[in-house]
């Protein structure tokens, strides 16, 4: 364990179903650091702590508490909702991966761009939310969203979310502003909406959507987070957000992908998902139909 880390209750159950406990956190971030600590490196980061494992309190934190070490590096920004400055987490390092750790934060949520542009994403993601159990209706539109992309130009890869739906994923290159962004990802959305109305909606509140697959394009915003890849999430029985190849999203569910069996694989097969991931690309074509905001 690094320097400045004292592990405290690792025998805590975290998902008590599956038999994982708080030292079974800790070890995972351990073997997975090398995969996941290039997704976070300088992005304002959120993370979800449940100090009693995934059936207790849970809580999302933001600002950095007062009693972190002071090799923990943060970046300082303004939250105009709070009203108030927030000093985020900026985790660049093994020794602070397993210190967020052993505060109970199981899920990692960062922005979508970097600490020295924050304005510029380097992703664009659609968050696909469909109702509890319909992991195959979030493959369906994921395929949709998927080929309405392909008719701009772009090329997209797809992650479980390690929930119950899939993140579809846009590499960008860093020169479109987060309103763009957010213009080009409603734009398509709605495409997907009319295509499939029955299936999938842009309607915000679960009241309106009718049993249907939320698009969520809200991730696409200063401030707004989404869970990081190979992040575990509060669910059993430990599942991971994952990333996979199109015709592996076609045969996998939510919970093949856990802190048991990551891993392995990823020392088996590699860092998959800067393999799978396209390269950065511009939204000009997507952003020229969608018209001016």
């Amino acid at each position: 364990m690094p320097q400045g880390i004292e592990p405290s209750n690792l025998d805590k159950p975290f998902w008590p179903a599956a038999g994982l406990t708080k030292g079974d956190l800790i070890a995972y971030f351990d073997a997975v650091a090398p995969f996941i600590l290039p997704t976070l490196r300088d992005r304002p980061l959120t993370v979800v702590r449940f100090p009693d494992g995934i059936d207790g309190m849970r809580f999302y934190q933001k600002n950095t508490p007062s009693y972190a070490p002071s090799w923990v590096k943060t970046v300082t920004l303004h939250a105009g909702s709070a009203k108030r400055d927030v000093r985020y987490v900026l985790c660049n390092s093994k020794r602070v991966l397993l210190w967020l750790a052993n505060q109970a934060a199981i899920e990692l949520h960062p922005w979508l761009s970097r600490a020295d542009r924050l304005e510029r994403p380097d992703l664009l993601v659609f968050d696909l939310d469909p109702p509890e159990g319909g992991f195959d209706v979030a493959v369906r539109v994921a395929g949709v969203m998927r080929e309405a992309l392909a008719e701009f130009g772009l090329e997209a890869s797809a992650k479980t979310s390690g929930s119950k739906g899939v993140h579809v994923c846009v590499p960008l290159e860093r020169r479109h502003h987060y309103r763009e962004v957010r213009r080009a990802a409603d734009f398509l959305a709605a495409r997907v909406e009319d295509e499939i109305p029955d299936v999938a909606t842009t309607k915000f509140l679960k009241a309106e959507r009718g049993g249907r697959l939320f698009l969520d394009t809200g991730r696409n915003a200063p401030g707004a987070h989404v869970v990081t890849v190979y992040s575990p999430r509060a669910r059993e029985p430990g599942s991971v957000s994952f990333p996979v190849t199109w015709d592996e999203l076609r045969t996998v569910a939510p919970q093949d992908f856990t802190i048991t069996n990551v891993p392995s694989i990823l020392q088996r097969e590699g860092d998959r998902w800067s393999d799978l991931l396209p390269r950065p690309q511009r939204l000009g074509e997507l952003l020229r139909a969608g018209g001016s905001s």
